[in-house]
């Protein structure tokens, strides 16, 4: 038996305003971990949980179930609605127009007005920016019919969310500085 979707809505809810208050997302991995186990044994949470499912599973439950998607859903919020103005920042090529998402990949496609350029947006963390690197050099390679058109140029953005954190400036010029060698521009977002 699943947990009943307004209880788990609720419980979901009542997450997200404590990991708001606690800064989960600047928090270290040992504080947060000190956090899940105080979720898990509230009567709120853990305990209305642990009537729908074994005790031992209400660990991952929230872990996985609302607390991940707790990270996604603050990434979204601070994500970008239109990816043009980066892609003009990064690449000097105004006028930018959306032509798709992969949703299962957080992939934007972009084109530049006279479709004579192609823009791949790939998000991610930037703590794992190895990882959008690799979603956006993989879309690249999936054989999408515009990438054999003759004379489009190919443009590789990663957008990368810094989880409400400062990015040490040198940091941020180095891994740009990096890419930009390999052909890549980097957007970040969500800094603090």
């Amino acid at each position: 038996m699943g947990v009943p979707t307004k209880i788990a809505d609720a419980i979901k809810e009542l997450v997200y305003k404590k990991a708001d208050k606690h800064r989960y997302l600047n928090r270290a991995r040992n504080e947060n971990n000190n956090f899940l186990t105080t979720l898990v044994e509230e009567e709120g949470v853990g305990g209305r949980l642990s009537a729908f499912m074994a005790r031992d599973k209400v660990r991952s439950y929230i872990k996985d179930a609302i607390l991940n998607r707790y990270s996604k859903d603050v990434a979204q919020r601070s994500r970008p609605d239109d990816f043009s103005v980066p892609i003009r920042e990064q690449t000097g090529v105004d006028g930018a127009v959306f032509v798709e998402k992969d949703e299962s990949k957080n992939i934007f496609l972009y084109k530049s007005p006279k479709g004579d350029h192609y823009f791949i947006v790939a998000d991610g963390a930037y703590m794992k920016w190895e990882t959008a690197l690799r979603k956006g050099l993989v879309y690249i390679a999936s054989d999408k019919p515009f990438l054999r058109k003759s004379g489009v140029q190919i443009h590789l953005l990663l957008s990368l969310f810094a989880r409400k954190q400062s990015v040490p400036p040198t940091d941020a010029k180095l891994l740009r500085r990096a890419l930009k060698r390999c052909g890549c521009s980097v957007f970040i977002y969500g800094e603090k």
